[in-house]
């Protein structure tokens, strides 16, 4: 991300409330968040969500709508299994030749397909590559949604050693929300590290990016969860 980039995302966070905008969490939280893009990916993704399970961790999915629409099974177990689901438009076009109108359409297209997957509409979303205008901002904030960046980027489209060079500098703090991507392999290998990193500063949770966020949560009723087991 550019300095100029970098200065109006953070400027923002500091004027906005986090029901509109989310790059970090509070510094006094007692953990970190994980949040993965891109996905469902059909090989990936199940063995992240079986990593998680092992370690006791909750995260967040940005999904990409046409991914989620040919692995709904992959979407119904994250909200199963206790994970945020958010969305990440529905075709990852590249945000420069994406205008307003084109980029809100594919939220509602996958807010509708999300909805009926998990019963109910997500109201967190992550622009494709952090890019976002006013014009597009406005319009997300009158879909009601959250616009959820991040303020830790291991760049694990690098590959394995480029997510290990993080890991070996990474300094957890409260409130931390950390970006990685579902459809690369090599974030299911850095969850055990960053439990191990996380614990050893007395961060005790991994939290969903929504519980940062002071509004109504939508949960999953019983009755929902056993419809979803069902499909």
């Amino acid at each position: 991300m550019n300095p100029l980039r970098q200065a109006i995302k953070f400027t923002m966070t500091g004027l906005l409330p986090r029901q509109k905008w989310l790059v970090n969490g509070p510094r006094s939280a007692n953990g970190i968040a994980l949040t993965f893009d891109d996905g469902p990916h059909p090989e990936f993704t199940p063995r992240l969500l079986d990593e998680l399970q092992r370690q006791g961790v909750a995260a967040t999915f940005f999904v990409v709508g046409d991914a989620a629409a040919r692995y709904p099974e992959l979407v119904r177990r994250m909200a199963v299994e206790g994970h945020a689901v958010g969305t990440h438009s529905y075709t990852h076009s590249e945000p420069r030749q994406t205008c307003a109108k084109q980029l809100l359409n594919e939220v509602r297209r996958s807010l509708d397909l999300c909805g009926n997957l998990i019963g109910y509409e997500p109201t967190l979303f992550r622009p494709p590559k952090g890019q976002l205008t006013l014009a597009k901002t406005l319009g997300l904030w009158k879909l009601k949604q959250t616009v959820v960046l991040w303020n830790q980027d291991p760049r694990d489209y690098q590959g394995l050693s480029g997510i290990q060079s993080w890991l070996n500098q990474y300094q957890p703090r409260g409130g931390d929300i950390v970006l990685m991507h579902d459809i690369h392999p090599h974030c299911i290998a850095a969850i055990a590290p960053l439990v191990r990193l996380a614990e050893a500063r007395q961060l005790t949770e991994f939290v969903r990016v929504d519980q940062w966020i002071q509004k109504p949560k939508r949960e999953v009723s019983d009755l929902e969860l056993q419809s979803i087991q069902k499909t």
